[in-house]
């Protein structure tokens, strides 16, 4: 079997130059490389050579290559090339240096905005794989990059299945994905779609909000149930503005969630519009019939008017005991042309004065309802102005002035005004200057009205009783609204002058600190215009503490200055307050930095290789004494472990397994609520050596006064018959702080012991394998002789077994 180097320079594949390594996973390690025939950089993904021989590893790699090629879209990774060089299989792939949402989140919750538009583009991503056949099943942080101009991309598709077809790597009843992503379908191993993706897309917007996954636990097994059975988890109270999402996406019942991913994307574009004060954009469905509400107010409107204006004719007809006035017929069967082309049938109205007025009543209130909601929502659109006319008729006819018209007065028959309102309908003949009564406001449709009225010397019908003149009503004029008396000139109305605005600039110290206005939607910009008020400023960065805080705005600009405090600087020291009312062991802030470990000369300690730690953290400044564990055995019920007839108290805790330590990390995690663990092997490693690189954190020196051991201490807790545990902190503390980190007790860490460092790893994670039962033990003994209670000195104990020269110390996350 070919053995390639996981470093750089001993990789080779024809076409491609190796820059550096990007990531290393399991099953693959990516590499940024440059293409020779295109001269562009790529990530190349280059599988494992031990894995070769595996079928379902080497299919779940070729298939990851295969999927995408067929899925062509802005959101989806693009895979450039694809082969196979001796051992190496590899696929070429956009290079993508924005990072990913897990790296982000590593600095604290995104921005909401941020978030909704990241989850908007991955929907997209996911609406496009779910049309082509494929479901990701793998939708997590880690697997969502940004381009460099911030644009999400989804990767990672070597778990993704086609939903129509089946293949040797997918089992009935298998579970695929990482446990605090899964859908709750997913999790029982049953058949899943689309609306899978859409669920773990849903965990990932609820972590881009929070910085925490919604359901959490530390057996996979425990996560799963609470994906199946928990309710729906809230957001904080600043975030209730998006629990709607997170109801859809996280719904039990698939039927219940989005359905597709352009569903996310309709909803999230709402949620813009409505924060940008906009309306709503249309919706990206293809198949959306719905009514356009203004041609549905334009039918009513038509349809009351048309009512309205033959129910007064006929009434006018009755008042005077005449028949309807019919000197326009054709121009009454336009009318009603019209509004039938517009609402295709009418309800026939029965000659009822009760049900007239009722009915009138009722459309008046429809038709204000309507336009009251719709008003600030649509752009009316009229075809030949039939609507606008008619508002604009029947709104502008003003009352007749007091006072009786007089002789030779054109007149104009009222009846007229039931069928001939619209234009070109209605006859109306101008009055003499002099003349009173009532007029029409000077608009466009009134003076098309006037332009339309015959000569006023046109001879009046005569009656077929009397052979008079026919009576004439007051004439309709096109006499201006605006009075010639200068003395009553109209006033413009008053228009309320908006309210004062002052400037809030905010000068925080680390000058990168993060700010938000927490009680407004606009984000805080430097010297923001604001209008007098009270403020919620939020100032904060991580590794210090947040500073929240009131600002009162009244009549000048504001400039805050603050102060942000290091909550976590290395070498603090601490005390975490728990809920019982004591305080958890003392802790120490390690600064993240790089070492070599191990050590070449044991069997069990090499080969040397090189760690970085990119992460404070805190560890404990000595062991868990016997007050620490006291306290937790008494709350929890258990057993007191035996001290050894030396003494509890401030002694190091001795007599408890691994899972011991454990249970202790867990219970002191719920009492404070931090993240207490146990340290990894070069967690613990990087804080014994405290920057030095020789095998003793006091370097050649002598080990008297700083050690607990066997032989070559000089210890006063040792002689030749007996040894015993030192209480903690009674030898001197290495550089970082920290007491007893070689000898007096030996302390578990997480790891499973394996014989040396041969499949090492470059950064601080445990090494973790399943059924592991030996775990290592660092830093020696009361009864090790010098040399074993070096830095680098391991061994490995049965998680299950108690030993009276073995305890433990514990790390809390930063």
């Amino acid at each position: 079997m070919e053995v390639v180097s996981s470093g750089a320079a001993s990789l080779e594949i024809p076409g491609y130059q190796i820059l550096k390594k990007i990531n290393q996973g399991g099953m693959s390690t990516v590499y940024l490389a440059t293409q020779r025939s295109m001269g562009r950089q790529v990530a190349l993904k280059v599988m494992s050579p031990v894995l070769n021989a595996d079928p379902i590893f080497s299919e779940r790699f070729q298939r990851e290559a295969n999927i995408v090629g067929q899925l062509s879209h802005p959101n989806i990774v693009a895979i450039h090339d694809i082969g196979r060089y001796r051992s190496l299989n590899y696929i070429a792939m956009d290079y993508l240096p924005g990072g990913s949402v897990a790296d982000a989140l590593t600095k604290g919750a995104i921005e909401p905005l941020d978030a909704l538009h990241i989850a908007r583009q991955i929907a997209m991503a996911l609406d496009h794989a779910s049309n082509k056949g494929y479901v990701h099943r793998d939708l997590k942080p880690e697997n969502i990059l940004f381009r460099e101009d911030g644009s999400a991309i989804l990767t990672d598709f070597g778990v993704a299945r086609a939903v129509a077809r089946t293949t040797r790597m997918t089992n009935t009843g298998m579970v695929v994905g990482t446990p605090h992503y899964m859908s709750p379908e997913q999790a029982r191993g049953a058949a899943v779609d689309g609306r899978a993706d859409l669920y773990s897309l849903g965990v990932v917007f609820y972590e881009m909000l929070t910085s925490a996954v919604p359901y959490q636990a530390e057996e996979a097994v425990a996560i799963a149930i609470k994906h199946l059975t928990d309710p729906i988890p809230r957001l904080p109270a600043r975030h209730t503005l998006y629990q709607g999402l997170i109801d859809r996406f996280l719904a039990k019942d698939p039927e219940q969630r989005f359905q597709r991913g352009l569903d996310v994307v309709d909803a999230i574009d709402q949620l813009l519009a409505a924060l940008d004060g906009k309306s709503p954009a249309p919706s990206t469905k293809m198949n959306n019939t719905s009514v356009r509400v203004s041609s549905l107010l334009r039918a009513l409107v038509l349809t009351l008017y048309g009512t309205l204006s033959d129910r007064i004719a006929a009434a006018w007809a009755r008042f005077r005991d005449k028949p309807v006035h019919q000197q326009n017929p054709r121009a009454e069967q336009q009318t009603i042309m019209r509004i039938r082309q517009v609402v295709e049938q009418a309800a026939p109205i029965k000659p009822r004065s009760k049900m007239f007025f009722g009915l009138l009543a009722v459309s008046f209130t429809l038709a204000w309802v309507l336009f009251s909601l719709f008003s600030n929502k649509f752009q009316w659109q009229t075809e030949s102005g039939l609507v606008n006319e008619a508002v604009d008729i029947t709104s502008q006819i003003l009352l007749p002035e007091n006072g009786a018209p007089q002789a030779g007065q054109a007149t104009a028959e009222l009846p007229g005004l039931s069928s001939d309102l619209l234009p070109g309908s209605l006859v109306v003949q101008e009055p003499a200057p002099s003349q009173t009564g009532p007029v029409l406001r000077n608009t466009p449709v009134a003076a098309a009205i006037t332009e339309a009225t015959p000569s006023a010397a046109a001879p009046q019908p005569e009656t077929a009783e009397t052979g008079n003149i026919a009576n004439v009503e007051e004439p309709i004029t096109t006499a201006a609204i605006n009075s010639t008396d200068a003395d009553q000139a109209p006033q413009e109305p008053e228009v309320a002058s908006p309210p004062p605005t002052y400037a809030l600039k905010v000068s925080p110290t680390p000058g990168d600190a993060r700010i938000r206005i927490m009680n407004i939607v606009p984000r805080y910009t430097p010297g923001i215009s604001l209008e007098p008020g009270r403020y919620d400023v939020e100032v904060s960065k991580p590794g210090f503490s947040t500073v929240r805080r009131w600002v009162e705005i009244d009549s000048a600009n504001v400039n805050l200055a603050v102060q942000l405090e290091r909550k976590y600087f290395a070498g603090k020291s601490f005390q975490s307050p728990l809920k019982d009312g004591g305080r958890g062991p003392e802790m120490v802030v390690i600064s993240p930095g790089a070492f070599t470990m191990g050590n070449n000369t044991r069997p069990f300690t090499s080969p040397e290789h090189k760690i970085t730690i990119r992460r404070p953290y805190a560890i404990g400044a000595h062991e868990v004494t016997f007050n620490d564990y006291d306290r937790y055995a008494k709350a929890s019920g258990r057993s007191l472990p035996s001290d050894q007839g030396w003494g509890r108290g401030t002694r190091p805790l001795i007599n408890v397994s691994w899972v011991d330590a454990q249970r202790y990390a867990k219970w002191l995690s719920e009492q404070s609520g931090q993240k207490y663990r146990l340290a990894s092997e070069a967690e613990w490693e990087f804080a014994a050596r405290a920057d030095t690189d020789t095998p003793f954190w006091w370097g050649d020196g002598s080990p008297r006064g700083k050690a607990n051991c066997r032989r070559g201490c000089a210890s006063e807790f040792n002689s030749l018959f007996a040894a015993k545990s030192a209480p903690v902190g009674n030898y001197k503390a290495n550089q970082f702080g920290l007491y007893d980190t070689a000898g007096n007790v030996g302390e578990w860490v997480q790891d499973c012991f394996l014989g040396d460092f041969t499949n090492h790893r470059s950064d601080a994670r445990p090494v973790q394998l399943k059924n592991c039962d030996l775990r290592v033990v660092r830093g020696g003994s009361m009864r090790e002789p010098l040399r074993n209670i070096s830095s680098d000195y391991r061994t490995g104990l049965n998680e299950r077994a108690h030993s009276k020269e073995v305890g433990f110390r514990l790390v809390m996350e930063l």
